[in-house]
């Protein structure tokens, strides 16, 4: 038994070892025909390239019905140039849009041709055996002939391709432009009455237009379709199919046309006040009257940014807009309440309340937010109690946003024939319930004046004295405006402000330590300041 384990064990290790030996043996002759594979390879590669070098093509070798026997390898690659040539003069495009045209010639494409493997392996024939054998094969080529044919491979140099495509879109798009439209400050200074009848408006002055915007119309665009092109020009080169290639290219339009905003912006309010009485038409206020309604004309308030609504875009401020008003900013001295109201005197810039309060009017008509206003302290006359405006250079302002959805426009002027302060806004129409707002005020009180106020002043020496103001009252005034519909009342009327103009008693100014002495009429004493009344 042991032997018998003992014979097995030993054919088992002589299985393996042989197993291994077949294996070794197996890779050792796949490596050697690799390597005499190689061998072959580089003897033959070596010995065309000694044939290309030094010899001659056989008579009767022809290349695509081009003879090169006798012809040395450089002699044969220039002789089939002019077969390359043909074989490519057909390849390129020419592309078509918007009646122009680019070409797309041979330079954008990469050539190939098989010339020089057809002729490595034409100079090998007969190049091998016995000097009989050979002979006997190059007879055999000069009478029958051995015949080749070039072929070529043509594949597009695509990002140049692309890039030129690309670029020509790039200088073929246009943005379509919408139709816009600009307020037209001029348009403000004539009674648009006198265009009644006129049909060239074109005869009257050139800064003059019956118009309040003047309109633009919006323009198309372009766009073309670069990849389509670069896709065809791709596909047919693989086909070769050349030629004519059309980029596409379509017009575009605006979102906005003329037919979409011409008379979609009304007049939402018309507000004028006279300077006609008193001393409201003195030069110099009505000088600052002018100025003031020509900063404001032609402003533009756009809506709220809904993006920064702490933005305050669509505030706007009369302050901002007028200016610190200063002698040397061309603002003239005019009257204007001092005191508390209880008396005026002349400052740069008197009278631009009146601008002021005639905005605050027509802000109202035009429903929008009032932001901040306070009344005069006394009543001025070109507006009904309760429905002014005052502003103060760095101090008092009036302000009023745009709470629709669209720009606001506003004009200012002085109808000097008429005597008027007149103020429009212009906007989006009114929505369908209301086509109009009435503003009015209403009595509230009398606030009467308060017993008479002795003021000691320094300068004033011991017996003088003089009249600070006469007494005035005190009134209070609500103010409400009425929304209309065809002449008829909607809803019912809305607060709008409270509005105190302050009482004044008679204030007498006399000299320190005075003590309820009487005062002597030959002891008046005439003021300096300006009492006349205005603002």
């Amino acid at each position: 038994m042991k032997k018998l384990i003992g014979i097995l064990i030993t054919l088992a290790v002589g299985a393996v070892a042989a197993f291994f030996a077949v294996g070794l043996i197996r890779d050792t002759y796949s490596e050697g025909i690799a390597s005499y594979d190689e061998s072959i390879n580089a003897a033959v590669e070596a010995r065309r390239a000694e044939l290309l070098e030094n010899s001659v093509f056989h008579n009767g070798v022809v290349v695509n019905d081009v003879s090169i026997g006798g012809m040395t390898y450089e002699e044969a690659l220039k002789a089939l140039k002019p077969v390359e040539d043909r074989m490519v003069e057909d390849v390129g495009f020419t592309l078509h849009y918007n009646d122009e045209t680019t070409q797309f010639p041979l330079s954008f494409f990469n050539v190939e041709y098989d010339t020089k493997q057809i002729l490595g392996d034409a100079i090998m024939l007969a190049s091998e055996g016995e000097p009989e054998l050979v002979q006997q094969q190059i007879d055999r080529i000069a009478a029958e002939g051995r015949y080749y044919s070039i072929s070529c491979t043509v594949t597009p140099k695509e990002n140049l391709i692309s890039s030129k495509i690309y670029n020509i879109a790039s200088y073929l798009f246009e943005n379509p432009v919408n139709a816009s439209f600009e307020a037209n400050p001029d348009s403000v200074y004539v009674d648009p009455k006198a265009y009644e009848g006129i049909e060239d408006p074109t005869t009257l002055p050139d800064y003059v237009s019956p118009d309040r915007f003047i309109y633009h119309e919006g323009k198309t665009g372009r766009t073309a379709y670069p990849q389509e092109a670069i896709d065809e020009i791709l596909a047919r080169t693989e086909s070769g199919d050349y030629g004519d290639v059309v980029m596409r290219v379509e017009t575009t339009y605006p979102e906005i046309t003329l037919d979409n905003i011409e008379d979609k912006i009304v007049m939402r309010s018309h507000f004028e006040s006279s300077y006609a009485s008193g001393s409201y038409g003195a030069p110099n206020r009505l000088h600052n009257v002018k100025k003031a309604c020509g900063l404001v004309n032609g402003t533009c308030v756009p809506p709220a940014d809904p993006a920064d609504p702490d933005s305050k875009v669509n505030v706007f401020s009369t302050n901002d807009c007028l200016g610190y008003r200063t002698l040397e900013d061309g603002w003239l001295p005019a009257p204007g309440f001092v005191d508390g109201g209880a008396r005026s005197e002349d400052s740069p810039g008197g009278g631009v309340c009146h601008v002021s309060s005639t905005l605050y009017n027509a802000v109202i008509k035009a429903d929008l937010k009032i932001v901040y206003r306070i009344n005069h302290s006394s009543h001025v006359g070109y507006v009904d109690w309760g429905l002014d405006a005052t502003i103060d250079s760095g101090r008092i302002d009036f302000k009023w946003a745009n709470n629709t959805e669209h720009n606001v426009y506003v004009f200012m002027w002085v109808d000097t024939k008429k005597k008027l302060v007149c103020c429009e806004i212009w906007g989006e129409a009114f929505p369908e319930e209301f086509d109009s707002i009435e503003f009015y005020s209403e009595f509230l009180e009398e606030i009467p004046p308060g017993p008479t106020e002795y003021v000691q002043t320094n300068k004033l020496t011991y017996g003088q004295w003089y009249y600070g103001n006469s007494a005035k009252t005190g009134y209070k005034y609500q103010s409400y405006k009425q929304y209309m519909k065809d002449g008829k009342k909607v809803g019912e009327p809305v607060k709008v402000a409270f509005s105190e103009y302050k009482m004044h008693p008679v204030r007498v100014y006399v000299w320190v330590g005075y003590n309820g002495e009487a005062l002597l009429s030959e002891n008046y004493y005439k003021p300096p300041a300006d009492e006349n009344n205005g603002n």
